[in-house]
């Protein structure tokens, strides 16, 4: 029988939970990230969004993977990917983009990393720093939505590549800039980039 969509959420909760906490204990991420199903666009098949094509993959493993540290999840056949210009301080206050490969269902997928003191919040608010009126998002950390991340990514990637563009977070009753130094934007919208050719979407 197939698992309903309420069981899918739950094991994706789960699976992003201790993501946020990694490294912690790998058995029990191997047997957690085995039961993730993810969102289905329907009852046939895997959302396409998040299907890995095989021409995007070699590119990646070929040209891009070097730029990246990896953890290999091997019985659960799970890579998970951070380019190596992000911030390595874990408790430094800032947000990273994951790459995670489930070669067992052939799906790719971003994951928004929180460092810092913004591990304790439920979520963050940001704000497009650049235009007068601004933009704000709000993440919610603990969401297991692949969609939510993808869709926060895209906003923040729009922020980014506008002219001097930059994004703020709103922290100690204050806004701060969230990417402190140039690298870690690179590394984001390099991060970005690279799961759209692995998935070939634009």
């Amino acid at each position: 029988m197939a698992n309903s969509p309420s069981n899918n959420d739950t094991s994706q909760k789960e699976m992003f939970k201790i993501l946020k906490i990694f490294g912690l204990t790998s058995l029990g991420l191997v047997l957690v990230l085995s039961l993730f199903n993810g969102h289905r666009a329907n009852n046939s098949g895997e959302d396409p969004t998040f299907k890995i094509k095989d021409a995007g993959l070699l590119f990646f493993y070929n040209l891009r993977r070097i730029d990246y540290q990896v953890q290999r999840l091997t019985e659960a056949k799970i890579e998970i990917y951070t380019h190596s210009s992000f911030e390595k301080d874990s408790t430094q206050n800032t947000l990273l983009l994951d790459l995670i490969l489930n070669k067992n269902k052939q799906t790719a997928f971003l994951y928004m990393k929180p460092q810092g003191v913004f591990l304790k919040s439920e979520s963050l608010k940001l704000r497009n720093g650049k235009l007068p009126d601004q933009e704000t998002l709000t993440l919610n950390i603990g969401t297991a939505d692949r969609h939510i991340h993808l869709e926060a990514s895209k906003k923040i990637i729009q922020w980014l590549q506008q002219e001097e563009g930059f994004v703020e977070v709103f922290s100690n009753n204050k806004w701060n800039n969230l990417f402190q130094n140039k690298n870690q934007k690179e590394a984001f919208n390099a991060t970005f980039i690279d799961f759209l050719k692995i998935t070939a979407n634009k």
